[in-house]
């Protein structure tokens, strides 16, 4: 019996790093991670597009909002996931804010909460931005968070979404500079008052 010698390529190395940085952040909210840029048609959700190379593979289905028909289909082939409607995929890349399509993402059912969505949206900036506090498992206290480029009306929509525990979506934002916070559903997002 022979051993068989395992290279990895610089870009798996890349996907293997940024999806361990994704499970610590969703395990602490709030912290900033960093994922690394790929090619992507959209520059500014290069870092995005990085992470869903990360989490995404031939097994589950893919959603890319707004997008053109040429871009769903290269992150499609990129991830090697099949590209569905939103309300069916299991991942979906917004590049733009989300409003609110947070709302038409699959929530899980009762028996299997775990098959809600991840939603992995570009944000323009984590370093500066509106204020925002973070509550919940994983936080000790209370965390603050601030997000340039998400409306407020996303939030909302992201609550609506995540109203009935267990079920809910999950979610990351992820900025130009590869910022990268972790949100699961069992997360509370409140605006910080001024």
């Amino acid at each position: 019996m022979s051993a068989q010698a395992v290279i990895f390529t610089p870009q798996a190395r890349q996907a293997q790093s940024d999806f361990r940085e994704a499970l610590e952040c969703l395990a602490r909210p709030g912290r900033i991670g960093f994922v690394g840029p790929t090619t992507f048609p959209v520059a500014a959700a290069r870092h995005a597009y990085g992470l869903l190379l990360a989490l995404a593979d031939q097994e589950v289905s893919i959603a890319v909002p707004g997008a053109d028909q040429a871009l769903a289909r290269f992150a499609s082939l990129g991830t090697g996931s099949r590209l569905v409607e939103m309300g069916q995929a299991g991942y979906v890349l917004f590049i733009e804010d989300p409003g609110a399509a947070f709302t038409l993402l699959r929530r899980g059912e009762p028996e299997l909460p775990e098959s809600g969505a991840t939603a992995i949206v570009s944000v323009e900036s984590l370093a500066q931005g509106e204020p925002y506090l973070l509550a919940g498992p994983g936080i000790a206290g209370v965390a603050s968070l601030r997000v340039g480029g998400l409306s407020t009306a996303s939030f909302l929509a992201r609550d609506r979404a995540c109203g009935s525990y267990p079920l809910g979506i999950d979610l990351f934002l992820v900025d130009a500079e590869g910022r990268l916070v972790g949100l699961p559903r069992t997360t509370r997002i409140t605006p910080e008052a001024s």
